[in-house]
């Protein structure tokens, strides 16, 4: 046993055996964190294989992303206490760090569903749809807000939901009161909300769009100019004898990763509006 842990190897042959430049080995060596077991009057310097235990807990350490001046400082004064500390710790960022990958996943996956969703957008076309209620956050109030007010609100809401990972992906809307609509009062923006998938978003409080009767219809184009639209809601709401109530929903189809970059106000978005 004694002239296996003793055999020797030279760096280059060292760093094959894990597959690693040898240059990683010597910086090891310079930084004094791990070095050969011989070095000979001519410079050579060999490794052996009962160094590989030692090695195989950095590379380890290593991998858990652990600074390797931590690395040189643990291997000082290592103890199996010490070594469980240090390990424990690095599982708990390492749950963090899943967590934040299955979220990002999610989010990915819930922009290419939205995306896929409404590839095609027929923009000519007023319709009643029947649906379901629909998770969503909504921010703070901003019906009576300034406009530099209504820019703080929302972009604090955006910044809320993102990084309580209430954000899964989906385009920010906005609300507008449905009465004040169908008066063809369009000025004002009550809220603006992000839909949400429940049972992945616990951090912030959320409610429901409604199930219901929608009137729908979708508009492409840049947002300031989308009054003519909801005005053709209105007028069909009224020339049929339909009522809005609750809330008039803007729901962006696309968002930041796919907005035109020669014009930062065009939109794509669905336009649903609760009737009585």
């Amino acid at each position: 046993m004694h002239d296996f842990l003793q055999k020797k190897f030279t760096t280059g042959q060292f760093a094959a055996l894990y597959g690693i430049n040898k240059r990683t080995l010597m910086y090891y060596d310079s930084i004094d964190l791990f070095k050969p077991a011989i070095v000979k009057g001519n410079g050579y310097r060999y490794y052996t294989y009962g160094q590989s235990c030692l090695f195989d807990a950095i590379q380890l350490l290593r991998k858990l992303r652990v600074p390797l001046e931590d690395i040189k400082k643990h291997l000082v004064h290592c103890t199996p206490q010490k070594t469980r500390t240090v390990l424990y710790n690095q599982s708990q960022m390492l749950e963090q760090e899943i967590a934040e990958l299955m979220w990002l996943q999610r989010v990915v996956q819930n922009k290419i569903k939205s995306m896929e969703a409404n590839l095609e957008m027929d923009c000519s076309k007023i319709e009643i749809i029947e649906s379901k209620a629909e998770a969503i956050v909504v921010s703070e109030p901003t019906s009576e807000a300034s406009m530099e007010q209504t820019m703080k609100v929302t972009l604090k809401f955006m910044r809320d939901c993102y990084h309580t990972r209430t954000y899964n992906g989906y385009p920010l809307g906005y609300m507008m009161d449905a009465a004040k609509v169908q008066q063809g009062d369009f000025s004002q923006l009550t809220n603006c909300f992000y839909r949400i998938d429940e049972k992945n978003s616990e951090a912030m409080k959320w409610t429901y769009k409604p199930a219901g009767r929608y009137l729908v219809s979708y508009y492409r184009g840049p947002w300031t100019e989308m009054d003519p639209t909801l005005q053709l809601l209105a007028d069909y709401a009224n020339h049929h004898g339909l009522t809005f109530i609750g809330h008039a929903y803007l729901e962006s189809i696309l968002d930041d990763t796919t907005a035109a970059v020669e014009d930062p106000y065009y939109c794509e978005s669905k336009i649903s509006i609760l009737l009585k």
